[in-house]
C-alpha cells in the first residue's frame, strides 16, 4: 500500500506520454485542442488515483466528464451534461453498495475486522454499520462515526482519547472534540464520499494531516495555539468528491 502514490504518478506519466504522442501524430480522426488534452490529463490523473485509492465516485465521475468532453467523437451528443452526470450519480450509490466489503478490504485507513489491528497509518478499530445517524454524546477513548444519507452529530468526551473513525456517505457529520483530553497521541480517520464533515478540534492540539482528496474540498477554519507539550493528532483518510472542514476552537 506505501506504493500507491508511486503506482498513481506512474501510471498517470505513462498515459500522458500516450495522449502526447497519439495527438503529435495526429493518429485520431478527432483533432484535440490544446485545453481538451489539459482537461483530458487532468480527469485522467483524478481517475487513475481515485481507481488506485479505490474510490467510485471519483472513477465515476471522472469518466462522466470524460464522456462529456468526447462527447462527439463518442456519438453521445444527444445526451445532455445533466443526464450523464444524473446517471453517473445513480452508477456511483450503486456501485458502492454493491462493493461495500470489498472496498473496505483494500482501503489502508480502515480496518474493519473485529478488535484492534495495525494498517498504515496506525490501530484501527471496527464500525458499527447498523448504527442509526442521530445525534448523541460518546464517553469513549475509541469513536465509530458512520453516516449514510443522513446527519449525524458526535459530542466525545474522553480522559484518554485514542482514535476516531468517521464514515460519511452522502450524508452529513459533525464530530467535536472540545471535551476530551489526549495523553500522548491520537488519530482521526475520516472517509467522505459525496458528503460532508466538519470537525471541531481544540486548538492547542497539534494537527497533522494526512489525507488524499479525490475532487474534494478541504478547509480550515481558525488556527492551532500549541506549543512543545502539545499532544499530536493525525488526521487521516480520504475525501472523494466531499467536503471536509477543520474547525479549531
Amino acid at each position: 500500500m506505501r506504493n500507491k502514490n508511486g503506482i498513481f504518478w506512474g501510471l498517470f506519466l505513462l498515459l500522458s506520454a500516450v495522449i502526447l504522442v497519439v495527438s503529435q501524430m495526429h493518429l485520431l480522426t478527432y483533432t484535440l485542442s490544446f485545453w481538451t488534452i489539459v482537461f483530458s490529463l487532468f480527469l485522467l490523473a483524478v481517475l487513475i488515483k481515485s481507481l488506485v485509492y479505490f474510490s467510485i465516485p471519483g472513477s465515476v465521475f471522472s469518466l462522466a466528464f470524460l464522456a462529456i468532453l468526447y462527447a462527439k467523437p463518442l456519438g453521445i451528443t444527444n445526451l445532455v451534461p445533466w443526464t450523464i452526470l444524473g446517471a453517473a450519480l445513480l452508477v456511483s450509490m450503486g456501485l458502492s453498495l454493491i462493493l461495500r466489503p470489498l472496498l473496505f478490504k483494500h482501503r489502508p485507513w480502515f480496518n474493519y475486522k473485529k478488535g484492534y489491528t495495525r494498517g498504515h497509518h496506525g490501530p484501527f478499530v471496527s464500525f458499527d454499520y447498523n448504527a442509526e445517524p442521530d445525534m448523541k454524546t460518546v464517553d469513549a477513548p475509541d469513536v465509530d462515526v458512520y453516516v449514510k444519507m443522513g446527519n449525524s452529530v458526535r459530542y466525545v468526551k474522553s480522559d484518554d482519547f485514542q482514535t476516531a473513525n468517521v464514515d460519511v456517505n452522502m450524508g452529513e457529520a459533525k464530530v467535536y472534540f472540545d471535551h476530551v483530553t489526549v495523553k500522548d497521541t491520537a488519530e482521526i480517520n475520516v472517509n467522505v464520499s459525496l458528503g460532508g464533515v466538519e470537525l471541531y478540534i481544540p486548538r492547542d492540539w497539534n494537527v497533522v494531516k494526512n489525507i488524499n482528496n479525490n475532487m474534494g474540498n478541504i478547509t480550515e477554519n481558525g488556527t492551532c495555539n500549541i506549543n512543545g507539550d502539545d499532544p499530536d493528532v493525525v488526521i487521516s483518510g480520504l475525501v472523494s468528491l466531499g467536503n471536509l472542514k477543520i474547525n479549531y476552537i
